[in-house]
Order: C-alpha cells, then structure tokens, then sequence
C-alpha cells in the first residue's frame, strides 16, 4: 500500500503555484495531465511523459495569461 501513496504524491507537481497531475494511460504511449485553473478543469493527453508536462505547463501558462480584449472603436463627438 505504501507504493500506491508513493506513486501518487509523485505525479503531483507545480508549475506557477497551480498543481497538476500527470499519470501513464493504461495504453502504450499515452501519458494523460490534468489541471484546474480557477475552478476550470483542462485535461489533455501525449505520447511521452515529458510531452504531458510541456502541454500541462502550457496549458497553465495561457489560463493564467492576461486576457486582451479588443476594444470597440473610439468615437470622437462632433
């Protein structure tokens, strides 16, 4: 049982003071990441474990992004 409690506090890491999970897929060549970033739940999968990581920490890096809205045109009052 021990391996069990080893195996899951490894797959829990931080990128950016938000954690996130990577785990093996029960397929060959499928790592599977998930993450919560202010109450939105975004999950993914890869081939490798390092291509897992890389798309987890991307997906934080752009819900943590600032958001740039356009705005509408500016009217000058004639």
């Amino acid at each position: 049982m021990g391996n069990k409690k080893e195996a899951a506090d490894f797959c829990g890491m931080e990128y950016r003071a938000t954690t996130y999970k990577v785990i093996q897929g029960i397929e060959r060549r499928v790592w599977k990441w998930s993450v919560t970033v202010e109450g939105m739940v975004l999950r993914g999968q890869a081939e490798t474990k390092s291509e897992a990581v890389a798309a987890a920490e991307k997906a934080i890096d752009r819900a943590l992004a600032p958001r740039n809205v356009p705005r509408a045109p500016r009217v000058d009052p004639d």
